[in-house]
């Protein structure tokens, strides 16, 4: 038996204030633009940036794997170019580079004391600046596309669900790329920190070569690191368009018999 008013009549359901109506229709709008960006991402950026990654990953030389030629033979350390004070209160000029350390038991103090600048690989550092671009390019592309495969998910209901799974392994494949290029980040820091302490070994104790070849044997595994990290990325790219592409038609109406919104 169905409710009734005190006065015998349904009761009425409430209306939809005037501002709710308007923001209803600025969030329905919101998300017809979101699903514009991303197929257009879909179908013209990630195509594009395979090619373009893959041309860089062929002829660039900054992403060729490192050998004896283009690594360095010596950790080194520069002075500053005025002149400093010895300790003996006798005044010189900077000298040129030179090998860190001036002898067994050398501080890392007199080091940072005497302002000598211990260089960092600029292989290295050129891939790491052009990568972390890339990641940040590729992260706020895909959090589109990611957005707009969710927003177009229908209600839960039993049954005929084939589609809603397709939409789900997408979304997850979107979100393994995003967990890859925020790790890659993570490792980008970890790597100066462990190259500042075996460069203050080297300074602390010169005549163990073992510390100058770690830090050499470092170097040449995040230059590989980085060119790996960039053929992954060239692969999430193609891997995200062949995804999407194959099963568009299951993203955009994962219910044949339902017409949904935002497609």
């Amino acid at each position: 038996m169905s409710k009734s008013g005190k006065d015998g009549k349904r009761p009425v359901k409430p209306t939809e204030t005037e501002a709710a109506v308007r923001l209803k229709k600025e969030v329905g709008d919101l998300k017809t633009r979101i699903a514009g960006e991303a197929q257009k991402i879909v179908h013209e950026f990630f195509p594009a940036k395979v090619i373009e990654l893959t041309k860089m990953i062929e002829e660039d030389p900054l992403w060729q794997y490192p050998d004896e030629k283009n690594c360095p033979n010596e950790v080194i350390a520069e002075e500053p170019s005025k002149k400093r004070k010895l300790a003996g209160g006798e005044e010189t000029p900077g000298s040129a580079l030179k090998k860190v350390g001036g002898g067994m038991g050398t501080k890392v103090e007199d080091l940072l004391k005497s302002e000598a600048v211990c260089e960092v690989n600029d292989f290295v550092v050129s891939q790491q600046n052009l990568l972390k671009k890339e990641i940040q390019i590729c992260l706020s592309h895909v959090t589109k596309v990611k957005i707009w495969i969710q927003l177009n998910i229908p209600k839960v209901e039993d049954g005929n669900n084939f589609g809603v799974s397709v939409q789900e392994e997408t979304v997850n494949e979107l979100s393994r790329a995003e967990d890859t290029s925020f790790a890659l980040l993570d490792s980008m820091n970890k790597y100066f920190m462990t190259r500042a302490k075996l460069v203050s070994r080297v300074v602390k104790y010169p005549g163990l070569r073992d510390y100058t070849v770690s830090v050499q044997e470092i170097d040449r595994k995040e230059r590989i690191n980085m060119s790996l990290s960039l053929n992954d990325l060239r692969n999430n790219y193609a891997i995200m368009y062949d995804t999407i592409t194959k099963n568009l038609e299951k993203i955009n109406n994962p219910r044949s018999q339902q017409s949904l919104p935002f497609t």
